[in-house]
């Protein structure tokens, strides 16, 4: 799936790899905000246990 992605990048390869950091960057933060969500609709919100 990487090597899919890296094709389908224009340009030279500085550019490719300009634009390859930023999507990783992009990807990372929603990664970390999904899983933010995720625990906040899946897990206990904390508190005492018992």
């Amino acid at each position: 799936m990487i090597r899919r992605v890296w094709r389908v990048l224009p340009g030279p390869q500085w550019a490719r790899i300009s634009q390859a950091i930023v999507l990783t960057a992009v990807f990372l933060v929603v990664l970390h905000y999904f899983y933010s969500w995720l625990g906040i609709v899946l897990l206990d919100q904390g508190g005492t246990v018992g």
